[in-house]
């Protein structure tokens, strides 16, 4: 690693239990491979102090120095950015980005945003969407992006470790001739229960199974509670914030998520997945790698389908190549450019 002085990276995020731990996670990847290109990197988070304390844990086993401060709201990040004047800012918030676009243009800072949907000026310096949810695309029209670095498409998908070397793996192994194992995977919160329209879902299946049940650090759902669903069918495994989340995705047959980080990360494994959105834009992003044979729809799928070994393996190999686990190093060029 040779050390750049000088250049310093400010990741600024949100993470609840309202908005879940996906935003938090992402940046922490990219802050590890930032640090590991010679770059020193920061962050701030609007929200939750368990969020900051669990991803800074997390950097401290990766052995990267990535301090985060917890920020009670947008102002105080603003404050804060003002101060601290980085070289360049990292966005990857769900409500207060443009507050935190708008204070960095003012002050001269360059900035990339992450899933940035909106128009009003001033843009970010660069912007990098998995799809575009942006208001104008949404009828048709082209929204105004003159002067900024675009990049959409899945291929920016950010993996964490533990998936890449699962992925590995995992394309060592066959699909079971029938599903014995289902995972259940919601994020860091879950905030829209459906880890409990899973566990539904799969009570209504015939046939037993071994279902694993991954807690975030920010659920509020009483886990042993709702696996009763399935008392007497199958065998209910919990998982609270499990250090195996690699080798419970690469082990397992098919997986219930979101349509976010999650799902992207078991895209890159090469897992079946049935996705239940917790929002429209998760529905409409997962809606588009549906399409291409990546996943299923909760609302579409049946037991019929997933049940066949043989639909399974095709949805794994499409998901597979939707996401090759190379979109955090992708990204991270993007921001040398702008650092340069």
């Amino acid at each position: 690693m040779h050390e750049k002085p000088g250049k310093r990276i400010l990741f600024v995020n949100e993470a609840s239990a309202s908005i879940g731990m996906g935003h938090i996670l992402r940046s922490l990847t990219l802050a590890r491979v930032m640090f590991s290109r010679g770059y020193s990197v920061s962050g701030i988070a609007i929200g939750d102090g368990k969020a900051v304390a669990y991803a800074t844990e997390r950097a401290r086993r990766e052995q990267v120095s990535y301090p985060i401060l917890t920020m009670t709201d947008p102002e105080t990040a603003v404050a804060y950015i003002s101060i601290d004047q980085p070289s360049l800012v990292v966005v990857d918030c769900a409500k207060a980005g443009y507050e935190i676009v708008r204070a960095c243009a003012q002050l001269g800072i360059p900035v990339l945003a992450l899933d940035y949907f909106v128009s009003n000026l001033p843009l970010p310096d660069a912007v990098v969407n998995l799809i575009d949810h942006s208001p104008a695309t949404l009828l048709g029209q082209q929204p105004f992006r003159e002067g900024m670095i675009y990049r959409e498409g899945p291929q920016y998908a950010i993996i964490r470790k533990e998936f890449l070397e699962a992925r590995i793996r995992r394309t060592l192994r066959a699909e079971r001739a029938s599903v014995e194992k289902i995972l259940i995977a919601f994020g860091g919160a879950d905030p829209s229960g459906n880890t409990k329209r899973a566990l539904e879902m799969i009570a209504q299946w015939p046939g037993a199974f071994v279902v694993d049940m991954i807690i975030g650090p920010l659920f509020k759902v009483d886990a042993a509670s709702e696996g009763k669903t399935l008392s007497g069918k199958c065998v209910v495994r919990t998982h609270v914030s499990p250090d195996n989340i690699g080798q419970l995705f690469e082990d397992t047959d098919l997986v219930f998520c979101g349509g976010g980080g999650t799902l992207l990360e078991a895209l890159c494994v090469g897992i079946p997945s049935i996705v239940i959105a917790q929002n429209p834009e998760e529905l409409r992003h997962a809606a588009s790698l549906a399409e291409q044979g990546a996943c299923w729809l909760s609302n579409e799928v049946r037991w019929e389908l997933v049940s066949h070994a043989k639909n399974r393996q095709a949805c794994a190999i499409s998901a597979k190549a939707c996401v090759d686990g190379q979109g955090a190093a992708r990204i991270c060029d993007v921001i040398e450019q702008q650092l340069q």
